[in-house]
């Protein structure tokens, strides 16, 4: 049996995310898997897990041998997040605040990056749509512009708070 729960986005809210995970550990529900927007766990032992995300856009073999080393499982792995489950008191992934900050940096660049990209179409595309009648096309393809433009805005938002509170807490 399984249950899940919903994400509050790893990008906005990262620390409620891993609270969450850690309780939902503490009660036998181990995470498994990430679905959309959805986290999966599976029933099991109950267990004090410690729960961490990395924002790498890219992991790789070694990274994530690396941190299995250092006593970090990879538990779901996708683009531009990980998430690690370790038992209580292991070494933060994080030891230090200047890599997280670069993480969170090379992420905010790239994702604003699109984001801007998004924001100038939606815009170029309301230029367009005003000057001439596209009909139900012009109306769909300004739907997949907005949806573009919020999950890569959204995301811009929740490093740059996470950079803002890394910055605040040096």
């Amino acid at each position: 049996m399984a249950k899940y729960r919903m994400c509050s986005g790893l990008a906005m809210a990262p620390e409620h995310d891993m609270k969450l995970l850690k309780e939902m550990s503490r009660k036998g529900w181990h995470l498994t898997s990430l679905k959309g927007i959805f986290y999966r766990f599976e029933e099991g032992e109950i267990a004090e897990y410690e729960y961490a995300l990395d924002m790498e856009m890219e992991s790789d073999h070694d990274m994530l041998a690396y941190y299995e080393a250092s006593g970090w499982k990879p538990v779901v792995i996708g683009p531009g997040y990980q998430i690690f489950r370790a038992e209580k008191g292991t070494v933060p992934i994080f030891s230090d605040r200047e890599s997280e900050v670069d993480v969170l940096e090379r992420n905010q660049k790239k994702i604003g990056k699109w984001a801007g990209y998004f924001g100038v179409l939606i815009a170029a595309w309301l230029f367009v749509t005003n000057r001439m009648d596209l009909g139900p096309a012009g109306v769909i393809v300004m739907m997949i512009l907005i949806v573009c433009f919020v999950f890569t805005f959204l995301p811009f938002v929740g490093y740059s708070r996470s950079l803002k509170k890394l910055q605040k807490n040096s």
